[in-house]
């Protein structure tokens, strides 16, 4: 939402909670449906539980699969869906 407010979305794709898609799109956010979208240096998430998948995909992007799955073991948590990504 803050990234929304300060105009960050604007005519990116990005995702929000369900409730707060209406007030995305109006501020200008290019909305898709999933739990975490990758725009490259905008990395947004649906809700809360999808934060936790951000950051297993950020583990993922940079450090790599190995470090990401090590992560979810240690967390006893299981990266849900498909991340969407620009590129």
């Amino acid at each position: 939402m803050l990234l929304s407010a300060t105009g960050l979305t604007r005519g990116r794709p990005c995702t929000t909670h369900h409730r707060a898609q209406t007030d995305r799109a109006e501020q200008g956010g290019v909305l898709k449906k999933a739990r975490v979208v990758d725009d490259g240096d905008l990395v947004t998430a649906g809700g809360i539980t999808s934060g936790l998948d951000l950051a297993l995909w950020l583990v993922r992007r940079e450090p790599g699969v190995d470090a990401a799955l090590g992560l979810e073991a240690m967390l006893e948590y299981e990266a849900r869906g498909t991340v969407r990504t620009a590129y």
